[in-house]
């Protein structure tokens, strides 16, 4: 048995409910966060958590799927004319779900844009899989 399992706490539920129990009812800072929820709020989860000071300084966030299928890199090699035709092509063939997926990779873009613009944090990206990056605060 692990000698520090009493101290793991798993915390599950909508991530937005999740932040706003932690942040509202009392003080908290984490070791270690694993974010892999809704997408397109990943943003917002991140901001959050930097606000209210969820991460202690020295704690990692684990955040999944920052690549998004590697549509996050395919997208923005892309010109943004080059986006539209493609996408008008796509629907006029009836496929929709690439066009779904842009919406995710541009989400997953403005996450990373946004943690990498953050003197508060260190941040890997693996590009493993989906992506997978690692952030560390460091104030």
């Amino acid at each position: 048995m692990c000698p520090w399992g009493k101290r793991v706490e798993l915390i599950q539920g909508d991530a937005l409910d999740v932040l706003d129990e932690l942040t509202g009812t009392r003080t908290r800072e984490f070791d270690l966060i694993f974010l892999d929820a809704n997408k397109k709020q990943y943003s917002t989860y991140f901001t959050r958590i930097m606000e209210k000071e969820l991460l202690r300084v020295g704690g990692v966030l684990v955040v999944d799927n920052t690549l998004w299928k590697g549509r996050v890199a395919e997208l923005y090699s892309l010109s943004q004319t080059e986006r539209v035709e493609r996408n008008k092509e796509l629907q006029r063939k009836g496929v929709m779900s690439l066009v779904a997926a842009d919406k995710y990779a541009e989400a997953m873009h403005a996450f990373n844009q946004l943690v990498r613009g953050d003197a508060r944090v260190e941040v890997v990206m693996l590009p493993v899989r989906d992506g997978l990056t690692l952030i560390r605060r460091i104030q």
